[in-house]
Parts: structure tokens; C-alpha cells; sequence
């Protein structure tokens, strides 16, 4: 069995342990979560405070939000009198495109009628520690200006209440001066310095005069409160809430629309969304009511010509009568007239009607807006296709204003639909020349059908002749007027009778808040409370390179560990010395016990080489203690400072290094000179001596080889305190003389490459008895120890309280639990704040 199998075999060894590695490496993990613990809850506090603090002193934003029914078209037919005005009336007012009507809602001369409505000309605040809080609808004071006086505009003007009707004045920001009456701006970036006002009386200074009327009779008698209020320019309020609502339908289906708002201050933003429902509302009674009133007025010009000509032919009638003794006309007289009546009747209809048409022709032809022209059904033409051709035309002009809302005249969509009306146009003039040429033809029937029968009018006395034609002047005029009353009573019932084509449904409420979402924010700060620690445990092991625990030393090196060091408290490195029942004591007994089975004898002289990669990792505190504790066991030891660079060991043991190895090896000293005496029995010590210029020749030289054998002959064992092999080359030629390699790596320090050296020495030379200490092991801090990861345990006879013993008096074993339980001594364990340990240090 060679040297390795030894050790891997012996009871003592520790550097395969059968536990399952699938568990070990599940409470390993759940080992280092749990150390984190604390951070865990530092970090919920925090984020969740945060979160608080966010949500108490955000400004909120609520959702305010109305519905509109916009009523379709009106399709009823076959309606006579006043319902049949209505109709007629109907057919170029009630087409409403959904789409349009959204537009209109929209548009900015709507929010301008709606802001001239509402009492937002001067905005009132209360002020807090952190944020203000507009006052609208709940205000207990209002501010009466003097337009007559230059005010503030374009800022807070700011007062606090001091008590007894008392109030200080000032502006935190420039303000700009106008006149009220004109709206000229005649001085800007003017801050307003603290003046003093009683309440109750005017209040006026050279940028302002306004009176502060009590809405709260107990307003100003108490002090500590900070008030503000702002004048608004009418431009800057409409600019502020047009495009900043939204207008849709609840589907696209529906001519159901929801008008919904959202900011900071929801009595205002309700306000607004009732006021521009009712402005909407109002404007469309508004169109169809001046249609109507268009309509009234041309049946009135008419009705005004035929009332004067109605006056005079009664009066010549009376006369005539009155003169001649005429009461009555004949029978054969009575009956030609009858007919002349009637075909002069429907004459007269057709007449008004070519007078409808001369209108409307100068209408298109002259305007280029379509919304107020009279419709036909008004005047009683039932031509289909003349109807048609309006009903288009005034549709798409409503159209070309909704999108005027919202692009430029330049616009494809505008320049597209201005075609479209120019088309519309010239193919209704085209129509109406047509109805007016069709409307004489119609005309000149009833005046040939009426030629004969006043043909037959000659055939009567001359008496009867005359009674008869004024009789029949007067009937006609009679019944043209009565007709026209007909109609112009017809206008005012369907003027009366109108309705608006929408209806509020709800009038606007608060939905709900849209900002700060609380219960979101709550859940988002949870989330970074909990993720946050966890990304930097995961950094700490991914960008980590450093050696923390035991696992993670097995995983990059096969070579055997004989010992594990924990972390020394005390204020000396000579711990064995000093401290003969500590941990690190114990620490060091067991590793005495271990290093018998690298030699492949337990008997025999044995040269100790003891380095490490870098300074810094603890060898030279192994290589003292180690000395120490085999010195304590019995064997004669000789402590050789063999790192010429940088000695050490002569402070610690407070010795003499003005002669040691280096005075030997350049042939100043005998071996017996260089050889100091300690204080333990069985220990003595070779300094390294004053620092040479060439130490790397005079270590690889054959005399100091030569000075191992000798001291051979009288020391059990030679502890060989060398440099850092990843360093300097010295120690990788006294490996080749060395019994004993004992590599170093030390907790937290070590990085993980720092190996790569020595266990690519160990696999090319597996003969050489290598073994690894672990040193400076803190089980607080070491993710691997700390809660459920690993249990060290020594003492006399048996091994720890959490595990299998192993060895010859001295135990060492694996187990789970926090800590480290020893059979006796003083307890050696020490945590390193979280900085450090993510330092690296």
C-alpha cells in the first residue's frame, strides 16, 4: 500500500467523508441563505418603508369617468303635418356618424365653451409639509380681484394664516403682472417679498388689490396654516385640458361613450367631464333650433309679401261689392271659379316651391358651410333624390370639421374630403337646375289649364267677370297664407318638439386611484426586499473566487486535507505556547496526529515543508504552532526560517536575527551558531538572518541541502518555513527534499486558482506525501459551516457531539449543526460583517 492509500485509509482521515453529497449540498445551500437571514429582513424593512413613504407623499391620481348615449337616426316615414315637418327636418340634422360626434367632443372649441363655464379662473391650495392639495368644491375662502388693478398671474401667490384675521403674503417663485381688463402682460419675473394684511379689510399693494371673502366664517383665527392661490389665464386652462380626456365607446358596436379624465385633483376633473357633457348637449339643440329658426324666417318673408296683397284684394272686393250691389255670382260663374281656385292653388305651391329652389341653389352656390341650410321636407319637396344628395352633403362637411379637429388643411384625409364636397356640390346644383326646370314646365300646365277656363270667364256679364276675378284673387291669396300658417306652425311645434340627439347617462364619479397603485407598490417593494440579497448571495458565489468553506476546498483539489485550523482571536501566534486549551490548539494536535500518516512510517526522521501560494495565507503561523505542538508531543524539532525575503519567525518568538541561515549559507557561521534555543523544551529555531541579496541561489545551493542532513541526524523532525511557491521558485526545489509538503489555504483568502500550482505538482508526483491545511476557519462567516453545513468536533478519545469520531486520541468528525463543540477549551469564533465578506476581506 503506497503513502496516499494510507492516509485515504486511515481511521483519522478527513478528507473523504461519507456523507450523501446530494444532501450535503442541499443544506449547504439552504446554510448560506440562512446566514443571510438578517439582510433578508433589513431588506424587506426597507424596501417596504420606502414603499410607504411612496404612497403616503405621492401626489394621487384618480380616474374620473362619465357615459353618453348619442342617439342614431330617426327613420320614421309617412308622417303628415307637424310630424312630417319633423321628419323633413330630420333628414339632414339627426344622421349622426359616431365617429364625428367623438370629434366633436374632442374638439378644442368645445373645451374653450366648456372652461367659460366653470369657475376655474383662480385655483386655490392648502399647502402641507410635502405636497398641496387643491382646494376646488371644498375651499373655505375665495379671492374677488380687482380688474381694474394689476394682478399676479402665472404662479402661486402664497399667505400664511397668523392668527386674528392676520395674513403674510409672499411668492416663492417670479411671478408675471397683468391687467385683467386687457390681458397685457406688462411686467414678468416679478417675486412678490412678505407683506402683512388683515383679511377684513382690502387687500392691495402694488402687484396686486383683491378681497379674501370668508367661506369659513372661523377662517383666519387661528395661525399655522399655508394657503395659495393662483389666477389662470383662460389660454393656459384650455391648453391644460384639451387633448388630456379621453373619449370612446364602451364597444364598437354601441353609441354608448365613455369620457374619462385622469389627475391629481378629481372634484375639478368632475367638473369638467358634467360641464363638457352639458356643452356638448347644448350645442347640438343649439344647431337644430337655428335650422328650425331658418326655416321660420323664410316662411315669414313669404307670408309677409302675401299678407299686404291679401289686405289689398279684400279691401277692392268690399269696395267693388259695396258699389255695384254684387253679393253672390252666378251658378255657372261659381263654378268656373271653383276650378280656377284649384288649379291656381296648386300653381301657388309649385310657385313657393321654385322660390325653395332658387334659395337653395344661391345657397350652395355661395357657402361653403352646409349646417344651416333649410331642408326640403320643410317646404314640402319630397324629392328623393334632392334629399339624398343634401343628406350627403351636409354629412361629409361634418365630417371634413371633425377632422379639421385634428390635422391641417394640408391633410391627404382633408384634401380627399374637400374633393369628395366639391363633387357633392356641382352634382346637387347639376340636380337642383334640374328639379327648378321640371318645377317650370310644372307651372306652365297650370297656366295653359287655367287660360281656359278664363277663356270661358268672357262668356259671364262684365259685373260678374269682375266679382269673379277678385273673388278668385282673394280665395288664392287666402289659401296660399292659410297654408303658410300651416307651415310656419309646423316649424314652431317641431321647435318645440326638439330633443337633444345625446343623453348623460352618468354624470362623472371617481372610478378609483390610478396612482400611486398602493397594493402594487407594496407587492414591488416585497419583491425587491426579497430578491435584492438574493442577487448578491448569488454575485457573492458567482463573482467569489475565494475559498470559503471546506466543500468548496475539496472541489478544486484531490489533495488529502490533514487539517483544519479555525480562526485564531487571540493576540498571540504562539497559540500552542500560550494557549494550550484553545481551539486552534486542539486544531493543531490533530493535525500533529494526521501528518504520522504522509510519511508512509510512523517512525523515522522526517523534513516538513510548510508554504503556501501567496503571503498572506498563514504559513508561517502553521509552520510555529506545528513546531510547537510536535515539540510539546516529544520530538525533538528544529524551526527553520527558510523565506530569506521576508522573515517573521524571530518576532514571535522574540529571538535574535542578526545570525541565522542566511550568515550560514554565505559561509559566516557554523550550524551550531545559527541554532537558538526557545522556551518550550525540545524546540529549537533557525531564523532566516539578515535578508540577502541572492536568496533564490544561496536556497538552491548544495550547502543549505547539505545542513538538512546534518540536522537530520538530531532532530525528529525539521519544520521548513519556505516562501510562496506562486511567488518565487525556492520552494518548488525543497519540495524535492522535503518528507512533507504542507500546503496552505486559508479561509476567505485563498482564491480558488490560487491550487492550480500544487495539484498540478501532486498529479505528476503522486508519490510525494502533500497534504492541505485549512487555515483561519470562522464557522460564522463560512457559508459553508454556518447553520446545518458542517460540525467540527476534538477531544481526548472520542469525536464530536455531531458526528463519527475518528483517530487515535484525537477525534475529528462531520455532523449538522451551527457552531463547533469541543471536549474542552475555549470557544474560538468570531463573524465578519457582510462588507468584508464582500470585499473580500
Amino acid at each position: 500500500m503506497n503513502d496516499q492509500s494510507k492516509f485515504q485509509s486511515a481511521d483519522n482521515s478527513v478528507s473523504h467523508v461519507p456523507v450523501a453529497e446530494n444532501s450535503l449540498n442541499f443544506k449547504s445551500v439552504i446554510g448560506k441563505f440562512l446566514a443571510f437571514l438578517p439582510y433578508f429582513f433589513i431588506s424587506i424593512v426597507i424596501s417596504l418603508s420606502v414603499a410607504f413613504l411612496f404612497n403616503r407623499y405621492s401626489t394621487p391620481r384618480y380616474l374620473v369617468k362619465a357615459t353618453m348615449l348619442i342617439k342614431e337616426k330617426n327613420n320614421r316615414t309617412g308622417m303628415d303635418g307637424a310630424d312630417g315637418f319633423i321628419q323633413g327636418m330630420q333628414l339632414l340634422s339627426s344622421s349622426k356618424n359616431i365617429e364625428n360626434e367623438l370629434g366633436i367632443l374632442r374638439a378644442r372649441n368645445v373645451v374653450e365653451e366648456t372652461i367659460r363655464n366653470l369657475d376655474f379662473g383662480i385655483s386655490y391650495y392648502s399647502i402641507g409639509n410635502i405636497k398641496k392639495t387643491d382646494l376646488y368644491g371644498n375651499n373655505p375662502f375665495r379671492i374677488e380681484i380687482d380688474s381694474n388693478h394689476l394682478q399676479t398671474i402665472g404662479g402661486d401667490l402664497n399667505f400664511d394664516l397668523l392668527g386674528n384675521d392676520e395674513i403674510e403674503i409672499y411668492s416663492e417663485d417670479p411671478l408675471n403682472i397683468f391687467v385683467p381688463n386687457t390681458g397685457e402682460i406688462v411686467d414678468s419675473k416679478v417675486k412678490v417679498l412678505r407683506q402683512k394684511f388683515n383679511i377684513n379689510n382690502d387687500i392691495v399693494s402694488e402687484y396686486f388689490k383683491f378681497k379674501l371673502i370668508k367661506n369659513d366664517p372661523y377662517f383666519g383665527k387661528k395661525g399655522g396654516q399655508q394657503f395659495s392661490f393662483k389666477l389662470n389665464s383662460f389660454e393656459n386652462l384650455v391648453n391644460e385640458y384639451n387633448n388630456n380626456y379621453e373619449v370612446k365607446p364602451i364597444n364598437k358596436l354601441s353609441t354608448i361613450v365613455e369620457i374619462t379624465k385622469e389627475g391629481s385633483w378629481p372634484n375639478k376633473d368632475i367638473a369638467f367631464i358634467n360641464m363638457l357633457c352639458q356643452t356638448y348637449t347644448q350645442r347640438g339643440l343649439a344647431d337644430k333650433n337655428r335650422t328650425t329658426q331658418n326655416t321660420i324666417s323664410f316662411i315669414e318673408n313669404q307670408l309677409s309679401n302675401i299678407s299686404d296683397s291679401l289686405s289689398s284684394v279684400e279691401n277692392q272686393l268690399q269696395l267693388f261689392r259695396s258699389a255695384n250691389k254684387i253679393v253672390d255670382i252666378g251658378s255657372n260663374g261659381a263654378n268656373i271659379m271653383e276650378q280656377l281656385i284649384g288649379l291656381e292653388n296648386e300653381k301657388s305651391k309649385e310657385e313657393l316651391k321654385a322660390k325653395y329652389y332658387d334659395y337653395l341653389f344661391n345657397y350652395v352656390s355661395a357657402n361653403k358651410s352646409y349646417d344651416e341650410v333649410i331642408a326640403p321636407g320643410a317646404m314640402g319637396v319630397q324629392d328623393p333624390i334632392l334629399n339624398g344628395l343634401l343628406s350627403k352633403l351636409v354629412e361629409v362637411y361634418a365630417k371634413k370639421k371633425t377632422l379639421e379637429i385634428s390635422l391641417k388643411e394640408s391633410n391627404p384625409m382633408i384634401q380627399e374630403t374637400n374633393n369628395t364636397l366639391k363633387v357633392l356640390r356641382q352634382t346637387l346644383l347639376e340636380n337642383i337646375k334640374n328639379i327648378q326646370a321640371g318645377n317650370k314646365l310644372v307651372r306652365k300646365d297650370f297656366d295653359e289649364r287655367i287660360s281656359i277656363y278664363e277663356a270661358q270667364i268672357g262668356n259671364l256679364p262684365l259685373k260678374e267677370q269682375k266679382l269673379l276675378n277678385m273673388t278668385r284673387k282673394y280665395q288664392l291669396s287666402d289659401k296660399l297664407y292659410t297654408y303658410l300658417l300651416e307651415k310656419r306652425a309646423e316649424a314652431g311645434i317641431a321647435g318645440a318638439g326638439i330633443t337633444p340627439d345625446s343623453k348623460i347617462l352618468d354624470t362623472s364619479i371617481v372610478e378609483g386611484k390610478t396612482y400611486p397603485k398602493t397594493s402594487n407598490n407594496y407587492s414591488i417593494a416585497l419583491a425587491i426586499g426579497l430578491t435584492l440579497p438574493l442577487i448578491i448571495i448569488i454575485s457573492l458565489e458567482f463573482f467569489n473566487n475565494s475559498i470559503n468553506n471546506h466543500s468548496q476546498l475539496q472541489q478544486v483539489s484531490k489533495i488529502p486535507l490533514v487539517g483544519n485550523i479555525v480562526h485564531n482571536t487571540k493576540q498571540t501566534a504562539l497559540v500552542i505556547a500560550n494557549h494550550p486549551k484553545s481551539q486552534v490548539s486542539e486544531a493543531f494536535r490533530n493535525l500533529r496526529s494526521n501528518i504520522s500518516y504522509l510519511s508512509g512510517t510512523k517512525s523515522g526522521k522526517k523534513v516538513i515543508m510548510v508554504t503556501s501560494t501567496v503571503s498572506g495565507e498563514g504559513k508561517t503561523f502553521i509552520s510555529m504552532n506545528l513546531s510547537s505542538v510536535l515539540a510539546i508531543g516529544g520530538f525533538k524539532t528544529l524551526l527553520i526560517g527558510v523565506d530569506l525575503r521576508k522573515p517573521k519567525i524571530f518576532q514571535d518568538f522574540k529571538l535574535d536575527n542578526s545570525y541565522g541561515l542566511t550568515n550560514y549559507l554565505i559561509g559566516r557561521a557554523d550550524k551550531y551558531k545559527i541554532v537558538q534555543k526557545t522556551e518550550l523544551e525540545n524546540l529549537d529555531i533557525i531564523t532566516a538572518g539578515p535578508t540577502p541579496p541572492n536568496p533564490s541561489e544561496l536556497i538552491m545551493s548544495a550547502a543549505f541541502y547539505n545542513l538538512i542532513e546534518e540536522y537530520k541526524k538530531e532532530y525528529d523532525y525539521i519544520i521548513l518555513d519556505t516562501p510562496p511557491i506562486g511567488l518565487v521558485a525556492d520552494g518548488l526545489d525543497i519540495m524535492k527534499h522535503s518528507d512533507i509538503v504542507l500546503y496552505v489555504a486559508r479561509q476567505t483568502v485563498s482564491k480558488k486558482n490560487y491550487l492550480n500550482l500544487i495539484n498540478e505538482i501532486y498529479a505528476n508526483e503522486k508519490e510525494k506525501n502533500i497534504g492541505l491545511i485549512f487555515n483561519d476557519i470562522n464557522f460564522a462567516s463560512a457559508y459553508g459551516y454556518g447553520y446545518g453545513a458542517y460540525g467540527y468536533g476534538y477531544g481526548y478519545g472520542y469525536g464530536s457531539s455531531y458526528g463519527s469520531g475518528y483517530g487515535y486520541g484525537y477525534g475529528y468528525g462531520y455532523g449538522y449543526g451551527y457552531g463547533s463543540q469541543y471536549g474542552y477549551g475555549d470557544t474560538e469564533i468570531e463573524t465578519k460583517p457582510l462588507w468584508k465578506r464582500i470585499m473580500g476581506k
